[in-house]
């Protein structure tokens, strides 16, 4: 097939549009014009279709996404409302911390997180209360991070000091419980002086050096000489069949002094003389 490259005039032989007279060409030199019109519309088509295609990946995406992040939401929210309702309990009735197994293990790290965060914070907003009080001759604010992140630690170095000292003494009395169980029951039982720093913390915010300061002794008096001795009496009791409960408990003091007497001059003066020079 011949075509007029002029009128379109469409031949089967001859060297010469019969039309116009212009020379002719084969038809398959190169594509007609209907072949390009179709090609266009095929590659727009292509292209909506892949533009529709990323909408509906996208879409897709996002709906899938909202459903996880409300999941999660839920997650949190259940695991705030079971934790306030365990901390109640342990509130109402201290005892109930001896009936703690593994499934609170979670819950007893917790709360000893949360008693060396609240004893932090205890003591930085009472010292900025000072400092907003003597404005006259300080304007700066004590720093946030720095003293907080030490005052954590040293909590978490008498708890060390502390738990590990009554955990030595319960397992010399053959006491068969998990490491799991005996955390639990352990930040169970530190639970009603936990909430006794809250008192202090709000001491704190208020100014209240009184307030402030005769709760944190109170509660670390407690929490750090008082406790581990109860704590190895009851595990004793429970398990040690010589019932040298009282020669244990007694150790427990012993150890837990011994250990401090030792870190005393290495860490835990040095971290005191921090403090109180960020002070």
């Amino acid at each position: 097939m011949l075509v007029c490259p002029k009128c379109n005039h469409q031949q089967d032989s001859g060297k010469f549009c019969g039309v116009c007279g212009t020379a002719v060409q084969a038809a398959d030199s190169e594509q007609l014009p209907n072949d390009n019109v179709e090609e266009e519309v095929r590659s727009g088509s292509t292209e909506q279709d892949v533009q529709s295609e990323g909408a509906a990946s996208t879409s897709q995406t996002a709906a899938t996404a909202e459903p996880q992040v409300q999941e999660t939401s839920e997650v949190i929210k259940n695991g705030l409302s079971q934790y306030w309702s365990y901390f109640l309990t342990m509130v109402k009735n201290p005892s109930r911390a001896f009936e703690a197994n593994e499934n609170q293990f979670v819950n007893g790290l917790v709360t000893l997180g949360l008693y060396a965060v609240i004893f932090s914070l205890s003591l930085y907003f009472l010292a900025n209360s000072l400092m907003r009080a003597f404005n006259n001759w300080f304007d700066t604010s004590v720093p946030f991070f720095d003293v907080n992140a030490r005052l954590v630690f040293v909590a978490i170095i008498f708890f060390v000091i502390t738990f590990g000292s009554a955990f030595i003494m319960i397992k010399i009395a053959k006491n068969q419980q998990s490491f799991k169980t005996i955390i639990a029951q352990y930040g169970s039982i530190v639970v009603p002086f936990t909430a006794l720093n809250v008192i202090a913390m709000i001491g704190g915010l208020i100014g209240s050096i009184q307030l402030t300061m005769s709760s944190i002794y109170l509660s670390a008096g407690l929490t750090f000489v008082f406790i581990p001795v109860l704590f190895v009496y009851e595990k004793v009791s429970s398990s040690n069949r010589s019932n040298q409960k009282i020669y244990l408990s007694l150790a427990t003091i012993l150890l837990i002094t011994l250990i401090s007497y030792i870190l005393h001059d290495a860490l835990i003066v040095n971290l005191i003389e921090e403090i109180e020079y960020l002070f």
